[in-house]
C-alpha cells in the first residue's frame, strides 16, 4: 500500500462516534489507503478484535494518555512514547468526552482535554492540517426542553445564534468551539465543528446514551417474551409520536467528518456543519413500525397503560436472566443499559418540538450521501446483536 503520508488520530475511539470514525478509516473511506497510519486513542486498553474493527497493520491502539494531567510536557512525552510516527500526524478527529453532573466542571474538563490533545499533537507534528470536533444538537439548546429557544424556527440552521447566555455558560460545546477559535489563530491547520442529532449507532463497550442499544435490548426482550407479531407500543407520548427530527447514523457522521477534513480550507475552516441521514425529517409514527419490524413485531402508537421499558425489564428480570444464560448474552451490560441515563429515553417523552436539520451546508460542500431509516437502525441493531447484548 502506498505511503500517503497522512496519519489520522482519533481521540475517544471507544465511544459511539470515535469507534465509527476508526471503522470508516479502516474500511477505506474516503479511498483505500487514504491514510498510511491510523491511531486510535482511548482510556481503556483493548484489542482491534474486541472492538470488532477490520484487521489492518496501519492501526495502532493507544491507551493511558491522561489529557487531564495538567502538564503539557508529560502529555507530549506520553504521546511521543506511545504513538508510533507521531511526528506525521495530519488529522485529529476529536470524539472524547468526560461527563460531570456539575456543568462548570464538565465545561472545564472537556475544554482542557481538547486543548491538551490538539496542542500536544501540534507541538509534536509539523504536519497537522485539520482538527474535527463533534458536538451535537445541544448547540441549539434542545436539552432546555420547555425553554428551547427555536420553536418554529426549523429546520435548524448552523447560523442560528447561541442559546441565551445564562444557559450558554454551562454548555461545554461552546467552550470547546471558542477554544479552537483561539488556539488556531494564525496557524496553518484548519478545523470545523460537526453537529449530529441523537445518534443512531453503537459503542461496542457500552454508552450511557446509546438509544439504539437500549431500544434494541428492550424490543428484543419484548419479542422474546410476548412472541412474534405482538403489538409493541411506542414508549413515548401522543405529542412526540407525531414530531419530527432527522436521524444521524454513526457511519454517516464518521464519513462526513472525514470528508470535510479533506476539503479546501476556505470552505470549512471555523465552520459548523449539521449532519444527518437525510434532509427529509421523520416522525416516530413512521420510524417505530420500521424498528419493530426488525424484531418481527407490530409497532403501534403510545399506550398510557403500558410499562416504561425499564419497568418492563424489571418486571421480567428473572425471565430475562434465564434467556441470557441460555443464549450466552452479557447480562451485566444489558442490566446497566436499561438502568442508565439512556434508558430513560427522555427525548421520546420530553422534547415536545420538531427539530429537523437544514443540511444545506453539508450539501454545498458536496456531501450527498443518505441513509434510509431501516438501513440506519438495522445496521445499529445488527451491531448490538453481534456484541451479545440483544436477543
Amino acid at each position: 500500500m502506498a505511503d500517503t503520508g497522512q496519519h489520522a488520530v482519533v481521540f475517544g475511539c471507544s465511544g459511539i462516534n470515535g469507534w465509527a470514525l476508526v471503522n470508516q478509516l479502516l474500511s477505506g473511506y474516503p479511498s483505500a489507503g487514504a491514510f498510511s497510519k491510523i491511531t486510535a486513542i482511548a482510556n481503556r486498553p483493548f484489542t482491534a478484535h474486541e472492538a470488532r474493527w477490520p484487521a489492518d497493520n496501519r492501526l495502532q491502539i493507544v491507551s493511558g494518555i491522561d489529557l487531564l494531567a495538567r502538564d503539557d510536557a508529560q502529555i507530549s512525552k506520553a504521546l511521543a512514547d506511545k504513538v508510533s510516527s507521531v511526528e506525521t500526524v495530519s488529522h485529529i478527529y476529536y470524539a472524547a468526552y468526560r461527563a460531570s453532573d456539575i456543568p462548570a466542571e464538565e465545561c472545564r474538563t472537556n475544554k482542557e482535554m481538547l486543548r491538551a490533545a490538539v496542542q500536544s499533537i501540534e507541538c509534536l507534528s509539523s504536519k497537522l492540517s485539520f482538527v474535527t470536533l463533534i458536538t451535537g444538537t445541544k448547540a441549539y439548546g434542545v436539552y432546555l426542553l420547555d425553554k428551547f429557544p427555536y420553536r418554529g424556527q426549523i429546520p435548524l440552521r448552523e447560523d442560528l445564534p447561541r442559546v441565551p447566555v445564562e444557559y450558554a455558560k454551562d454548555l461545554f460545546y461552546y467552550h470547546q468551539v471558542d477554544l479552537l477559535h483561539e488556539i488556531s489563530e494564525g496557524k496553518s491547520w484548519s478545523w470545523c465543528e460537526i453537529r449530529p442529532d441523537i445518534i443512531v449507532g453503537v459503542a461496542p463497550f457500552g454508552n450511557a446514551n446509546c438509544m439504539a442499544q437500549t431500544m434494541g435490548i428492550y424490543i428484543g426482550v419484548y419479542r422474546a417474551l410476548e412472541g412474534e407479531g405482538a403489538r409493541v407500543p411506542f414508549p413515548g407520548n401522543e405529542t412526540t409520536w407525531r414530531l419530527t427530527n432527522t436521524d444521524s447514523n454513526q457511519d454517516i457522521i464518521a464519513r462526513f467528518c472525514i470528508y470535510a477534513s479533506f476539503q479546501p480550507r476556505e470552505k470549512v475552516h471555523t465552520r459548523a456543519f449539521n449532519i444527518a441521514d437525510g434532509k427529509t425529517p421523520v416522525s416516530w409514527s413512521q420510524r417505530w413500525p420500521i424498528l419493530a419490524k426488525y424484531f418481527g413485531l407490530e409497532g403501534v402508537g403510545p399506550d398510557s397503560s403500558s410499562l416504561h421499558p425499564t419497568e418492563y425489564m424489571d418486571c421480567h428480570w428473572s425471565e430475562l436472566q434465564a434467556l441470557c444464560r441460555k443464549r450466552g448474552l452479557k447480562e451485566d451490560v444489558i442490566y446497566k443499559s436499561m438502568h442508565n441515563t439512556g434508558s430513560r429515553m427522555g427525548s421520546l417523552r420530553l422534547m415536545d418540538f420538531d427539530r429537523p436539520f437544514d443540511l444545506g451546508r453539508a450539501r454545498a460542500l458536496g456531501f450527498t450521501e443518505e441513509m434510509d431509516t431501516a438501513t440506519s437502525w438495522y445496521t445499529a441493531f445488527d451491531r448490538v446483536r453481534k456484541a451479545n447484548i440483544m436477543l
